[in-house]
């Protein structure tokens, strides 16, 4: 069946690439972190990879892959969730992002930097998704002043409460269509959605969409428009929007809840709840205290040519004084101006104390570490305290291990050592489990079965592949780097298998015999540098339907089988596979249309069993030659095509009993499977 036109331009050529360096662009530096060495990684071939992408998405059988969970804490105390998507599954999610900016713009372009100030979408040219969020901001600041300015001095922010983890697919799906975008690509983005935003025990959702990557920002927009178009609020109140921070202005307080009772239904119109505790309504005395300032900044220049770091420090100081239990005033001037700050045993002093009363700084906080050469021996000491006593949030403890990797001095080594050495646990969260890969090897702390086991059986998949990016191989024993990284290359995970290629290429480590085992991108990128010399690449659709729906995965040759009808039998069966989660009925009437087709390329491959035309599967059921030469085969079509005759999908009646046809229960979908990998098996052992 042809994909609709949005589909087909999500999965063009010129559109995939356009992701990719969309994705390689992202301002969120915090996020591509995860992913450096997993991103130089697939550009040294992402010409062929993409290739190879567009294939699989324009045959239907692309595979989407879970996502690794990170939960970071938040100023409340509770957690933010963070999806670290594979790289393959960043690159389609901002292909269908691309699409959904060029249908949403036209509908919401006339309103930036007057109602909508975030996530602006930059154009169909060049690799920035977005307008700068900066310029943005200081807009939203802007038009606060002025309608302030103009006798708006009542103010009140409504805030939805967890947004992202909030939107219902079934209503993002409806704003999708009410910009143009077609049914099969609402249903392409949702389904994806519902993968990618599973919780760490694989509790898949229909709602909410995954906080980290970047495209994100643009499908939250195409809700938040519901709240633009529809507020009605004119003269008597002001209307700014930044992502999903509304700022309502009115002249009166009368005014201004009206104003509040409106968003009110129009959240509940999209299934989403206000933040209730964080509704101030209030009358603005200046309005400067109430803009969380990122307008004017201090720039370099405000120190001249070279930043002054006496006068900065001495800013910083103020913003967090002691007097006050170094509570900081200003924490966007505050975070800006130690971007700026170089290594100062002072400031770091000073932002120990601001981490003990307010634990959300230790971002800053490790950065600031991070821009030691070498920490002081108290400094040291403190951090591993910290990251041994810190049980709460593991996001904390991960990137103070990161700061103490090639900084602890001598003093303190021994007692780094050990102590991070009693922290490692594979089933700990993912950031801490790298973080201390590194930091422990770095001291050569890990076991040759340590080391063994953690290559082989990390999970999740993303850890698995940072785990073999930041190896020192070289200091592995030949025998473990030779097993871990051919293990790598047959890998069914892309990214684990893009990553031990990579360490192949990286360490000139041979690669073990035969080849065609390997995953398909892993020989695109070993070709690709020479390593080996040939490279099927192609991927079976048919093999994987099969192994999604069976849970088996079965080495059968179905282009042997099929020949000049592959394609066809393939477009049947990845159909049915998207039946098989949602309707036993429609899977059973598929399955029957797949089984026609692999009755006629059985005969036709296997003359002894005689001939077979297409739309015939009822008459051969009781062929003896087929009885005798594929019994399980025949048990596969003959029980599919009778439940056939049940399902109230093929007729009124059931032909033999007369009685009405019904709906095939889910439950029947375990033995139709059983079935179905059955007949696979014997296939298998036949050809």
């Amino acid at each position: 069946m042809a994909l609709p036109k949005d589909l087909r331009t999500a999965w063009s050529r010129d559109n995939l690439h356009l992701a990719w360096a969309r994705v390689r662009a992202s301002t969120d530096r915090a996020y591509k972190a995860y992913f450096r060495e997993l991103y130089a990684a697939y550009a040294s071939s992402d010409a062929m990879l993409l290739e190879h992408l567009q294939d699989r998405l324009s045959r239907g059988i692309y595979h989407p892959e879970d996502a690794c969970k990170i939960n970071l804490p938040k100023p409340s105390g509770i957690l933010r969730p963070i999806s670290l998507l594979a790289v393959e599954d960043q690159i389609v999610y901002q292909a269908l992002a691309n699409v959904v900016g060029e249908h949403l713009a036209p509908h919401i372009r006339h309103r930036y930097d007057r109602e909508v100030f975030g996530h602006q979408y930059a154009g169909s040219v060049g690799p920035w998704f977005y307008k700068k969020w900066t310029s943005g901001y200081r807009a939203f600041n802007a038009a606060s002043r002025d309608a302030f300015d103009n006798g708006f001095i009542w103010l009140a922010s409504f805030d939805l409460t967890a947004f992202y983890d909030s939107i219902d697919h079934a209503v993002l799906r409806h704003m999708l269509s009410g910009v143009g975008l077609s049914h099969d690509f609402g249903m392409t983005l949702t389904t994806l959605l519902s993968k990618w935003t599973a919780t760490s025990t694989q509790i898949y959702h229909n709602h909410g969409i995954p906080q980290g990557p970047v495209s994100s920002g643009l499908i939250a927009e195409s809700v938040l428009k519901h709240f633009d178009e529809n507020h009605r609020l004119r003269g008597s109140a002001r209307y700014l929007r930044y992502v999903d921070d509304i700022r309502i202005f009115a002249k009166s307080e009368y005014e201004l809840r009206s104003a509040l009772v409106r968003m009110d239904h129009l959240s509940k119109d999209v299934g989403l709840f206000p933040q209730s505790g964080k509704i101030d309504i209030h009358k603005v005395a200046d309005i400067e205290k109430e803009l969380k300032s990122v307008s004017s900044p201090m720039t370099p220049k405000a120190f001249g040519t070279k930043v002054d770091q006496k006068s900065l420090r001495k800013e910083i100081a103020k913003l967090a004084p002691g007097t006050v239990g170094y509570k900081v005033s200003n924490p966007t001037r505050f975070k800006y101006l130690l971007a700026n700050a170089t290594a100062s045993a002072d400031v770091a002093d000073r932002l120990w104390k601001v981490y003990q009363r307010a634990p959300q700084y230790y971002v800053q906080l490790a950065a600031h570490l991070s821009k030691f050469d070498l920490l002081l021996d108290r400094h040291a000491k403190k951090l591993v305290h910290e990251v041994e006593s810190q049980t709460l949030y593991p996001a904390i403890r991960a990137e103070f291990v990161r700061a103490a990797i090639g900084r602890v001095p001598a003093t303190a080594r021994q007692l780094a050592r050990s102590r991070f050495k009693k922290l490692w646990n594979l089933r700990d969260q993912a950031d801490v489990v790298s973080a201390l890969w590194v930091f422990l090897h770095e001291h050569q702390h890990l076991t040759d079965s340590q080391n063994r086991y953690a290559l082989r059986k990390a999970s999740p998949p993303w850890l698995r592949a940072l785990l073999h990016l930041t190896t020192p191989w070289e200091g592995l024993q030949p025998s473990i780097r030779f097993n871990a990284l051919n293990s790598a290359i047959r890998d069914k995970n892309n990214d684990i298998a893009i990553a031990g290629s990579w360490q192949i290429i990286s360490s000139g480590e041979s690669v073990d015999r035969p080849v065609r085992d390997l995953n398909p991108l892993a020989k695109i990128l070993l070709k690709e540098a020479g390593v080996i010399r040939r490279a099927n690449t192609q991927v079976c659709g048919i093999r994987l339907a099969i192994h999604e729906m069976t849970g088996h995965d079965i080495p059968v040759e179905w282009k042997k089988i099929f020949g000049r009808n592959y394609k066809r039998a393939e477009a049947q069966i990845v159909a049915s596979k998207g039946y098989f989660k949602t309707s036993p009925s429609a899977w059973v009437n598929s399955m029957d249309g797949f089984n026609d087709w692999l009755l006629q390329a059985v005969h036709d491959v296997d003359g002894s069993i005689g001939g077979y035309a297409l739309g015939q599967l009822g008459g051969v059921l009781e062929k003896n030659a087929l009885k005798t030469s594929y019994p399980k085969v025949l048990k596969l079509c003959r029980e599919i095509h009778h439940r056939r005759y049940e399902s109230h999908l093929s007729h009124a009646l059931q032909k033999r009993s007369r009685k009405p046809t019904k709906a095939i229960p889910y439950r029947w979908l375990k033995t139709g499977a059983r079935y179905l990998a059955q007949a696979a098996r014997e296939l298998e052992g036949k050809f």
